[in-house]
Parts: structure tokens; sequence; C-alpha cells
């Protein structure tokens, strides 16, 4: 419920403050007087856009707030959001413009307008004029009509959604891989080639470089036979060689070991030094042995490297990227020669999705079928509320000529009022008044009463009068026991069942024109009241002002 509401240099409003009624709250005022700007301030601080120069002309900024009563519907959603609202504690929200920008805070805590937007069907729905309009697209009717079936449609809703969805993406595949058939058969035999190309090479991992290693050799066979041999005799073949020498040196050294253990060291790292020399000179004998110049075994080295720095070159740089080559083109060839077998089973998966999606398109098209009868009955019911007794509406639905995201049928929302004639889309078969009385009854039957939102009308009353007007109201007034309403109103036998009345005044002062709301009481009602009769407030008027209260209080009671 709407407990208060403040706003401040909002259109021409410099200040106004609402307390809205439990029951039907009334909102008056001479045409021109700022009622939709009233209303335009509850949509704003409800999350709607507002033009910058929305901000009152000479002020910098815009603010509106709006303090409500935390029913469970508004504290579970404010709980979706990570705000914890204690028990009994109203919610206030504030919105500001200011240089075209906008701010807003729940609770206290800086808020997006998005998070705003999503707490307001909890708070209030706002149902202006435009609305009338909007319920002559059939694709709106159709909201309209899976709202009225409740959460088992929009269940249904999303499951068909989803699995729409599903098909779509399916018949992309499908048709991606026709499309891609050509490229990957042109792709599959490159893979082909390359794979077969590496595989016959039979590379083993490092063999470029080994390979390098012993071309190295072959083709300096020569030089490095030459040194090993001067090493060799150095060591071990000429006169006054390394070994005779160690060996001498060991043989001097050997009867000092008895003179201390430092000579017995000595000793034996000469008998060391000599035995490695001789372990050397073994050494370089065998590697000399090996080496030996032979062309043919350089050709083929020379051969198989190029062949390898080929295939580099080719396929990546390195051998590793070689061999990474050779699995990814082994990959290509297979999953080629698996295409069939993925077209077949993409074909079945597609098939089985279309299957669920035709399902699930009757599951939905039965449902709302079933929801459109009860529907028709209560707006039926609403309509005999508002002294349309003869009038027949019906929903009619056509199907599609394919299952979309939505269905596989659209819905008409069609009215004969009168007897003897053919029900007809609204747009072709309701007059301004009788379109006014329908938006009426479907609010009413689609609001949600669970979350005990406020109803706000803007002029639902537009091109109705007399006897019409009464029934209009009375049903305002029947609404407002289960609900809070507020309702913006230029007749008198509507704003007359209201439990509280205010009106809106337009001044002008030091060539300034502001808005102000005033909370009539007794007297000045009678007045408001008057002046809506007549446009005077003259003694026939006030008295038809006073008979018209006295009327409502005696059918209320």
């Amino acid at each position: 419920m709407l407990r208060r509401l403040v706003v401040d240099d909002f259109e021409l409003i410099a200040h106004a403050e609402l307390e809205p009624a439990k029951g039907l709250t009334a909102i008056t005022g001479e045409t021109g007087s700022g009622k939709t700007m009233l209303l335009g301030a509850i949509d704003f601080v409800l999350g709607a856009r507002a033009s910058a120069d929305a901000v009152r002309s000479g002020r910098t900024r815009a603010r509106v707030a709006l303090e409500v009563e935390a029913t469970a519907a508004l504290v579970e959603e404010l709980r979706a959001q990570g705000i914890e609202l204690d028990a009994g504690e109203d919610l206030v929200i504030v919105r500001e413009l200011a240089e075209g920008k906008t701010g807003a805070r729940i609770d206290g805590m800086p808020a997006s307008a998005g998070q705003v937007r999503a707490l307001a069907p909890r708070i209030a729905e706002v149902v202006g004029q435009h609305e009338a309009q909007r319920l002559l697209v059939p694709s709106q009717q159709l909201d309209a009509l899976d709202r009225f079936a409740g959460e088992s449609v929009a269940a249904l809703r999303r499951t068909l959604r989803e699995t729409h969805a599903r098909c779509a993406r399916l018949e992309r595949a499908s048709a991606e891989l026709d499309a891609s058939e050509g490229r990957a058969l042109a792709e599959a035999d490159y893979a082909a080639f390359a794979a077969r190309e590496i595989g016959e090479a039979a590379l083993e991992p490092g063999e470029d470089e080994r390979l390098r290693e012993r071309r190295e050799v072959l083709a300096n066979a020569e030089r490095i036979a030459t040194a090993l041999r001067a090493a060799h005799d150095a060591l071990s073949e000429n006169e006054g060689n390394a070994a005779d020498a160690l060996g001498a040196a060991f043989a001097s050294l050997a009867g000092l070991g008895r003179f201390g253990d430092e000579f017995a060291s000595l000793s034996r790292e000469a008998a060391a030094i000599q035995a490695a020399a001789g372990e050397l000179a073994s050494a370089i004998a065998r590697r000399l042995e090996s080496i030996e110049s032979d062309p043919r075994e350089l050709d083929a080295v020379t051969s198989r490297l190029e062949l390898i720095e080929r295939l580099k070159k080719k396929y990546g740089g390195t051998l590793e990227a070689v061999f990474e080559a050779k699995v990814r083109f082994d990959g290509i060839v297979a999953g080629f020669a698996n295409v069939d077998e993925r077209k077949a089973a993409l074909r079945r998966e597609r098939e089985a999705a279309e299957g669920e999606l035709v399902r699930a398109a009757g599951e939905l098209s039965k449902a709302r079928r079933d929801a459109a009868r009860a529907c028709e009955k209560k707006i039926a019911a609403e309509l005999r509320e508002l002294a349309m007794p003869a009038a027949r509406f019906e929903i009619a639905f056509e199907q599609l000529a394919e299952i979309g995201p939505g269905g596989a049928e659209r819905c008409e929302f069609r009215l004969a009022p009168n007897p003897g004639e053919l029900p007809r889309a609204l747009a072709r078969s309701a007059s301004g008044g009788e379109l006014s009385r329908v938006m009426l009854a479907l609010t009413v039957v689609l609001a949600d009463r669970s979350s005990q939102a406020a109803l706000v009308f803007d002029e639902i009353d537009a091109g109705v009068g007399g006897a019409t007007a009464n029934a209009v109201g009375a049903r305002l007034a029947d609404l407002a026991r289960d609900l809070q309403v507020v309702c913006v109103t230029h007749l008198a036998q509507i704003a007359a069942f209201a439990d509280e009345q205010v009106a809106l005044q337009k001044r002008e002062e030091k060539g300034t024109t502001t808005i102000e709301l005033v909370r009539l009481d007794a007297q000045s009602r009678l007045a408001e009241l008057a002046r809506m009769l007549s446009g005077t407030t003259t003694g026939v008027s006030l008295q038809h002002a006073r008979t018209l209260l006295k009327e409502r209080r005696a059918a209320a009671s």
C-alpha cells in the first residue's frame, strides 16, 4: 500500500505531498491543473524514464520520494535484491533527476533504475490512458491473457521459448554443416596429404639436432682425426710423452710416503693423474678408430636434414610443431570421415527437438484456450457491473503458419457492445467510453491480488458519463475494498465514491506557474464536486454535489 508520496520540483509541481487512503482516492482538478504530472511523478519514482526538462524551470534537481507499506511479496522481492527489511518497517524509494541523469535509493541504499523497476509490480500498477491503445495490439493481448492464466502458462511459455531456441540452434548447425561440407572436403584432402607426408618421414624427437651434430663430424672427419692423433701421441706415443712423465713423477713420490701423510697424498694424486691420462689416451684411441670420411653417409645425413627442415618450414617451424600438426591433421581426417554420422545424429536431435516443440506448443495452446474461456466469463461479469449488460467479450485465436517463440497462435480481443452485433476486434467495435470500460474490466480481472499492489488509474473514465460514470465509480469503490486504488478523474460521479479526494490547483505568481496539491475537507470537497458538475459553485451545483455525496454514502452503507 502507498503510504506517502512527496514530489519536489518535478514538471510544474514545486512541492506536493499525497497520502492516499486505504481504499479509493480521487485526484481531481481543472483541465491542465497537472493531474497527469502527478502520475508522471509516480511513474518516475517507480523506475520510468524522464526527460531532462522534467526538472521544474529555475531548479537544478527534481526529487520524488515514495513511502510504501512492505507487503510479504515486496519483502520477498527486496530479499532477492539483497535488501533486508525489518518486519513492520515501511520501504522508502527516492529518485532524483539532475542534468539529465537519474539516481535512486532503496531503503537508503544506492540503486539502479532497473532495481526500482523490478520492485514496481509489487508496489503499484499505473494504468494510463495509453494502456487502451496498448490493448489494441494482438501481441499485447496475448501477453495479457498469459498473465491472467498465471504461473502454469508462464512455465509452459518458458519451456516453449527454450525449446524453440534449441530447435533454431540445431537448424543453424545443420545448415552450417551442409554449407561447410565442400570446404571440409578440401580441408580433409589437404589434411590427409599432410598427415601422410609427415607420417612417411618417420620423424623422431630430437632427430634434427642429432643429425646436425653427425653432419658436422662427417664434414670435418680429417681435421678431427688429426687432432685426436696428435693428442694421443702427446699422451702415450712420443718420446717424453705425458704418460711416461707422470710415471716418473709417481715413482719419485712413491718412496716419500713414510715421511708423512702430506707426501703420501702427493704420491696418490700422481698415481690418479697417471691413471686418468692412460684412460684418456685409450678413449682417444677408440674414438680415432671410429673417425673416417664417408661421403655417402654425409650425403644421406644432409638429405635427411633437408627433408626435416622442409617439413618444419611447412608445418610450424619446429619438430614439436610438426608432430602437433600431424595429430591435428589426423583429427581433421577422422572428423570428415564421420561427417555423415554427424549429420545423421544432428538430424535425429533436430527431429526430437521439433517433436518437443510441437508438444509444448500444443500444451500451451490448450492452456490458453482454457484460460480464455475463464477470462471471457470474468470480463463479461465486469462489463455487466460497468453498465454494459448485453456486451459480449470473446478471445479469438488464429493459428500461425509456424510455431514461434511465443507459441502456435495469436489471439484477438473482440467485443460486441450491443445485442445483435457480431464480436469484432476492439479497435473496430469499441467507442472511447466502451474501450475505457473494457480496459477497467481487464485491469480488474488481471490484477494480482496476492501482491496487494495499488492500482493507479489515469482518467480511466475517458469517454463515459451519466449512468455509466456511476457504474464505473461503483466498480472502483468495490475494487477498493480489496486493493488500494488511486484514480485521476474529471467526473464528479466517480470522485464522489472516493474515501478521500485531493485536488490539484495551478497557481501563477511573479511570472512563474506552479501546481500544488490540496487535501479536501468536507466543505472544500463539496465545492470541488460542484465545480466538476457545472463549472461553478452556485447553490444549485452545491446542492447537487451534496445530494451526490449523500447517495454514495447511502449506497456504501
